[in-house]
Formats: structure tokens, C-alpha cells, sequence
């Protein structure tokens, strides 16, 4: 039998935005975009000269004067029938888990935990229709036909256990459907702040996007100048809440190299370091061999 290796891949590529907290100190909010599909990535990097023309001398000279930052495209696509199938209710958890926060009720403001579903759409609709049932039972015991009995049983034995509990597939399916509907728009409206600052406390900007995938990018800091969301009409669209079922982003980053203004060091106690700007030094004579932050390993 030919085994799949799982690539992990939503754990292994991801975006981490590091929202700045006023109330923390200078701490930080810390949210995970998870890529479910491969993701393009472009990046480019100018350096800058100033260039000496000699007389009769049939080459240029330069003097190197900085580079630009590092400029990075992401073209990614979130699909949610795709995340759905391969997304068991118990994973929810570890997508929620994705939202660092101090304690479990910062999450629970954001996603209503899988365990307290009242209130949600399926609920509603459910616990809505227990008085209706319950009506059309006592009317069909009023006037008993069989019909009557068999069709309002049939309908009960169907409803009664979504309405008190326990496991029906079909209302597990219909809440995890509305579930990870919820939390794509969370990601979404994420994507959708890295561009802007707080309107209450305008001097904390936005957000730090730090690009994580594979071993070619490994936690970039950077800032994001502007994205783009674009529904894609063949995958169509969800039909009771008009979400498309494939959304492709498109974010320009650049990379933010500050850190504490002082030596790049991979020191697991100072991480604050691994922001401080780097030369071809890291590269070949450093055992980091990379200019990258690198992982938290």
C-alpha cells in the first residue's frame, strides 16, 4: 500500500501579524494566516550606486550607497470547500489556537468556542423550530391518523436529538460548515488591517507581517503596502451566506530590518536581535548561513 506523507503544510507556511498592544507594555498580538495551498512568492531586492565616469576609461566605476529593502509578492488562494474536507471539528481548535492571546477569553470574543453553540445560525434555526414541533405533535395526537403520527415521529426523530444534544451528523456538518465560514472572514479582515494603524491610538501602526515558508523564507519581517482580494467566479459562492468559495490574495511586502539598531545575533533570549539588519557576513561567516531571522527551533 502506498503511503502519503502529510506535508503539514498550514503549520509549515503561514503569515504570523504581530499587532503592537498598548496595554501589554510594548507586547504584542499575534495572529496566524495559514496557507492550505501552495502560495507564489516573488522576491526582488535593488542595491543603489552612484557612478563615475572617467575620462577615456571605457567602464563606469560605482560607489556603493545602500539597497532597498527586499520586496516580496504573495499570490495565495484560500478555498473553502478545501479547507473544510480535509478540517475535522477537533482541528477547529488548533485553528483557533492560531490567535495568540493572554488568557482563553480574548478567543472566545473572537470565535464562539465549538462547545457553546447557542446563538449560532444553525441554533437558531434549530432551537427556533422546537416550539414549532412540539405544536405539531400535540395537533397530531388531537386528531390521531396514522399519517399524521408516522410523518410528525418521522420529523422528531430527525430534530429532537440536534435540539437536545446529541450527535447528529448533519448538524456536526452544518457547524463546522458555519464555523470555518467564520473564521476565513477573521483571516480576511486580518489581511485586510495590515495596511492600516489604530484610529483610537494612531501611534501604533499596523501590523508586522512575518513571512514563514519552507527554508528559502524563514520569518521575514516585513510591512505590507497593499494587497488585493479577488473572489474567483468559477469556484462560485456559498449560497446561504454569498461567500466565494475561492478567494486569491495578493500582498506587497517589504522587509523591515530594525530590531534593537544593534548586532544581528540568533540568541533564543535576546529574539529581538534576529531583526537587526544583516550583510553577505551571515552568509559566510556566520554559522546561521542565512540572512533570515530564522525559526524559534
Amino acid at each position: 500500500m502506498t503511503t502519503i506523507k502529510d506535508r503539514n503544510l498550514p503549520e509549515r507556511s503561514k503569515l504570523v501579524f504581530e499587532f503592537p498592544v498598548p496595554q501589554r507594555g510594548g507586547g504584542k498580538f499575534v495572529v496566524t494566516v495559514p496557507f492550505f495551498e501552495n502560495i507564489k512568492i516573488s522576491e526582488s531586492k535593488r542595491a543603489k550606486y552612484v557612478k563615475y565616469d572617467l575620462l577615456s576609461r571605457s567602464s563606469q566605476l560605482y560607489t556603493y550607497t545602500g539597497a532597498e529593502s527586499r520586496k516580496f509578492t504573495l499570490d495565495f488562494v484560500m478555498c473553502f470547500p478545501h479547507i473544510l474536507e480535509q478540517s475535522s471539528p477537533a482541528n477547529f481548535e488548533d485553528y483557533v489556537s492560531f490567535v495568540a492571546s493572554e488568557n482563553d477569553a480574548e478567543q472566545r470574543r473572537i470565535f464562539k468556542s465549538p462547545t457553546d453553540k447557542v446563538g449560532t445560525v444553525t441554533d437558531q434555526r434549530l432551537f427556533g423550530s422546537a416550539e414549532k414541533l412540539t405544536t405539531k405533535f400535540r395537533e397530531s395526537v388531537n386528531r390521531p391518523t396514522l399519517q399524521d403520527l408516522n410523518e410528525t415521529l418521522q420529523t422528531l426523530d430527525i430534530a429532537i436529538p440536534a435540539l437536545f444534544g446529541a450527535k447528529n451528523p448533519n448538524v456536526i456538518l452544518q457547524t463546522k460548515h458555519y464555523d470555518f465560514i467564520d473564521l476565513i472572514m477573521y483571516w480576511t479582515n486580518i489581511i485586510r488591517s495590515s495596511v492600516t494603524n489604530n484610529s483610537e491610538n494612531p501611534i501604533y501602526g499596523p501590523p508586522v507581517v512575518r513571512i514563514n515558508h519552507g527554508i528559502l523564507f524563514q520569518n521575514i519581517p516585513c510591512i505590507c503596502t497593499d494587497y488585493t482580494i479577488e473572489p474567483i467566479e468559477e469556484g462560485g459562492y456559498d449560497l446561504g451566506t454569498l461567500l466565494p468559495r475561492r478567494i486569491r490574495y495578493t500582498m506587497n511586502l517589504e522587509e523591515l530590518r530594525a530590531g534593537d539598531f544593534g548586532k544581528f545575533s540568533t540568541d533564543r533570549k535576546e529574539p529581538i536581535k534576529r531583526d537587526n539588519l544583516v550583510g553577505w557576513e551571515a552568509v559566510v561567516s556566520n554559522p546561521h548561513q542565512s540572512m533570515d531571522p530564522g525559526y524559534d527551533l
